[in-house]
C-alpha cells in the first residue's frame, strides 16, 4: 500500500497505557468474569476451544473481552488481570493480529517462541498449533480476520503457504509502524464514536476496508504491475466499469471486492489498473469522488450538519475530514456550509 492511501493518524505515537485504567471499547463488554471454567468456555465458542491454566493470582483473574464486529473483522480488547497460559492447540479457520497495549506475552508455534511487547505484534495465522503466556499486565488489541476475506484479496494465498512474514515482526519497519498506530487509532476513535459510525453503512465499510487492505498489503506485498495487467482496451473497460459502480454508490458500502467483482477483475488486478492509469488505489479515487458528493452537499445548503453528510459518504474521522476537505478545495466544510445558506 502506497503511504498516499493510507489515512494519517493523527497521533503517531499511541499513548502509554497503564494497567489499573479502563480497556478501550468499553462500552461494548462481550464477556466479564472471574471463574476460569467460564471463561474458557465462553471464549472457546467465540474464537477456538481451548484450555486456560491460570498462573498468578487466582483471585486476581478478572477477564475483560469488549469488541465491535464488522462484517470480516472483529475488533476485540482483552485483559486477564493475571499470569495465564492460554493453549488452544489448533486455532480456528481465522487469522489474529495481536497488538500489546501493555505487558508482555509469550507465543510458541512449533519450533518458534516469540516474545511480545509495544515493540512487536504478531499475526497467528488460521489453523496453527499456539501456546501463549500472557504476563498479569498484559493487554491487547485482537484483530479477528477471516480466512476467506483475506484470500479473495491475495487469492495466490494459501494455507500451506508462509507469507513474507510469518508470525511476528517489530515497529522498526515503517510500514508496520504505520499501520499499527493507525490501527490504534482507529480503535480511540470506535471508542468514542463507534454507535455513529455503525450507524452509517459506508462509515463501517470504509473503516474495514482500510483494516483489510493494510493486513493483507504487510502480509503479502502487491506484485509487480507486469504481473497483473491487462493493458489497452481491457483496461479502459474494467476502469469505466469500476468508476461507475464506485459513482453509483457513494452513499454506501464501498468494499474492494465487489467494485472488483463489478469490473469483471479480481481485486490486485484492479489495484494495478488504478495505479497505472490514475495513479491512486481504488479506494483512493472513492474517497476522492466521495469529497465531491460531500462538497455538492454541502453547496446545496440543505442539511444542517456537517457530521451526517461526511458520515453518510463514508468519512468516519472527522479530524481527518476536515483536513483532507481543506486540501481538496482550499476551505473547512463548515465554511462551505455557511456561504451556502
Amino acid at each position: 500500500m502506497a503511504p498516499s492511501d493510507v489515512p494519517i493518524a493523527l497521533n503517531m505515537t499511541f499513548q502509554p497505557f497503564l494497567a489499573d485504567q479502563p480497556l478501550p471499547l468499553d462500552s461494548f463488554p462481550l464477556l466479564r468474569s472471574s471463574n476460569a471454567g467460564d471463561v474458557c468456555s465462553r471464549m472457546g465458542r467465540l474464537f477456538s476451544p481451548h484450555r486456560l491454566d491460570v498462573r498468578g493470582n487466582p483471585e486476581a483473574l478478572h477477564v475483560q473481552l469488549n469488541q465491535v464486529a464488522l462484517r470480516d473483522v472483529s475488533v476485540h480488547v482483552l485483559r486477564y488481570g493475571t499470569e495465564v497460559t492460554i493453549d488452544p492447540g489448533r486455532r480456528g479457520d481465522f487469522y489474529m493480529v495481536q497488538l500489546p497495549l501493555a505487558g508482555r506475552a509469550e507465543l510458541h508455534t512449533g519450533t518458534r517462541q516469540i516474545s511480545l511487547d509495544r515493540s512487536v505484534l504478531s499475526i497467528l495465522h488460521p489453523k496453527a498449533p499456539t501456546l501463549m503466556h500472557w504476563s498479569a499486565d498484559c493487554a491487547m488489541i485482537l484483530l479477528q480476520i477471516s480466512r476467506e476475506a483475506v484470500q479473495r484479496r491475495l487469492p495466490a494465498l494459501h494455507a500451506s503457504q508462509t507469507p513474507s512474514f510469518a508470525l511476528a515482526t517489530s515497529r522498526d519497519n515503517p510500514g508496520v509502524a504505520a499501520w499499527w498506530s493507525m490501527a490504534e487509532d482507529l480503535v480511540r476513535n470506535l471508542d468514542q464514536h463507534a454507535s455513529q459510525w455503525l450507524a452509517h453503512p459506508a462509515a463501517g465499510a470504509a473503516m474495514e476496508e482500510f483494516l483489510l487492505t493494510a493486513f493483507t498489503s504487510l502480509l503479502q506485498p502487491l506484485e509487480s504491475a507486469a504481473a497483473h495487467g491487462l493493458g489497452g482496451r481491457t483496461d479502459q473497460r474494467c476502469l469505466n466499469r469500476a468508476k461507475e459502480y464506485i459513482h453509483a454508490h457513494l452513499d454506501e458500502a464501498l468494499l474492494l471486492d465487489d467494485i472488483a467483482s463489478h469490473a469483471c477483475v479480481c481485486p490486485r488486478t484492479l489495484e494495478t489498473v488504478f495505479k497505472r492509469h490514475e495513479s491512486v488505489s481504488p479506494l483512493t479515487y472513492a474517497r476522492h469522488a466521495r469529497m465531491q458528493a460531500v462538497h455538492a452537499a454541502l453547496q446545496r445548503g440543505s442539511t444542517q450538519s456537517v457530521t451526517d453528510v461526511a458520515l453518510s459518504y463514508g468519512f468516519n474521522h472527522m479530524g481527518r475530514f476536515a483536513g483532507q476537505y481543506r486540501q481538496q478545495f482550499g476551505c473547512s466544510p463548515s465554511e462551505t456550509l455557511r456561504t451556502a445558506r
